[in-house]
């Protein structure tokens, strides 16, 4: 597995982290033209992200705490709590359609990310209908979904989810604020985790594990988890370690 033709590589340079004060964060993108479902399932087990076209994965010269993640599908038990919120899932209802843009798109994404803005002081740049469509839509590849979740036959939340015959990916998930009583964003994990399993997928990977941020020190709450040893080469084998009783302490992951 290498670089295809498909495929453009470029390093970011250093800017101010979004995850952690006072660290820089730099990244490696890829732009690909094309990708195949088993060329995807690769560059998955080897850390790297997808926003459309866009591949991602971080190269921090000084920092090593984002993480890659994943849920053990096969194995998986809930704790008491995502037990109960299970018992909840049944008020929502759960159609898995191909990638879309719609007005109601923009509004949700905006909604929910003026209420992050007030609520944990993320920046709050309203999105467009290009911004959306490069971040969720282009690229077309034949594993993209999107998770849409109706309460009371009103669209409440959105997840952008790859599937391939192996693998699931989280990409990014929004909700109307009105629904947070829901515990929203476990909920969507709970139903990404119950369709990976029905369809036989093994893992469910979740991004990057960060400890100390808020936003994303949530997803080790899903057991059993793997943490990615190392970022690798195309060429090199991705090793994924189990966590140990729960375990979150860095694990010195290195750039290959």
């Amino acid at each position: 597995m290498h670089l295809t033709s498909d495929e453009l590589q470029i390093t970011g340079s250093e800017s101010e982290c979004s995850y952690l004060p006072g660290q820089q964060s730099r990244m490696n993108y890829r732009l690909a033209m094309s990708l195949s479902p088993r060329r995807y399932e690769g560059l998955l087990e080897r850390g790297w992200r997808r926003f459309g076209r866009t591949l991602f994965r971080p190269t921090c010269r000084r920092c090593s705490e984002c993480r890659s993640i994943r849920i053990d599908l096969r194995n998986f038990q809930p704790t008491k709590s995502q037990r109960r919120l299970q018992r909840r899932m049944r008020q929502f209802d759960l159609s898995i359609v191909r990638p879309q843009l719609t007005q109601q798109h923009i509004d949700l994404y905006n909604l929910y990310h003026e209420d992050m803005h007030e609520r944990r002081g993320w920046p709050f740049r309203e999105t467009t209908p290009e911004d959306y469509y490069d971040s969720f839509v282009d690229g077309d590849f034949p594993f993209s979904r999107e998770f849409q979740y109706r309460l009371d036959g009103e669209l409440v939340a959105i997840g952008m989810v790859d599937v391939t015959d192996r693998l699931m990916s989280s990409i990014y998930f929004i909700y109307d604020p009105a629904i947070r009583k829901y515990s929203p964003g476990t909920l969507s994990a709970l139903f990404e985790i119950e369709t990976g399993r029905n369809s036989g997928q093994d893992f469910l990977h979740l991004g990057y594990f960060i400890r100390d941020c808020d936003s994303m020190n949530y997803k080790n709450r899903f057991a059993p988890h793997e943490f990615l040893e190392h970022y690798v080469g195309d060429k090199e084998p991705a090793v994924w370690l189990p966590a140990e009783n729960g375990d979150t302490s860095p694990n010195g992951l290195q750039q290959a």
